[in-house]
């Protein structure tokens, strides 16, 4: 049987915009206001990627921790609002790319 391997591949600027949507959909705490620049996984859990956000107006750097199921579901809404077809019946699963995040869709 035939299997497809995709890869949509977000920069920080759609990541940020995701979290913030998705996070509004499911009243969670909201980011703070300012622009990722960087992501890494987390020293003791492989389950939840770190988002550094700084505001520049404040110059303060938030460290924010969220799920890869989350941010998986965060890339799936922005992909919807940007009528990129996302298949239900897809394992999907997220991985970090330099300078961005990768939304990966294996059917």
């Amino acid at each position: 049987m035939p299997q497809e391997d995709r890869k949509i591949i977000f920069d920080f600027q759609e990541l940020y915009k995701a979290i913030y949507a998705l996070s509004m959909r499911w009243e969670k705490k909201l980011p703070p206001p300012g622009v990722i620049v960087k992501i890494e996984t987390h020293a003791s859990d492989d389950g939840t990627l770190i988002v550094y956000i700084k505001n520049d107006h404040h110059g303060d750097l938030n460290k924010e921790e969220y799920t890869h199921d989350f941010l998986a579901a965060a890339l799936m809404l922005f992909c919807r609002s940007c009528e990129v077809p996302v298949p239900k019946q897809s394992r999907k699963s997220v991985e970090l790319k330099a300078g961005a995040i990768v939304l990966r869709v294996q059917i």
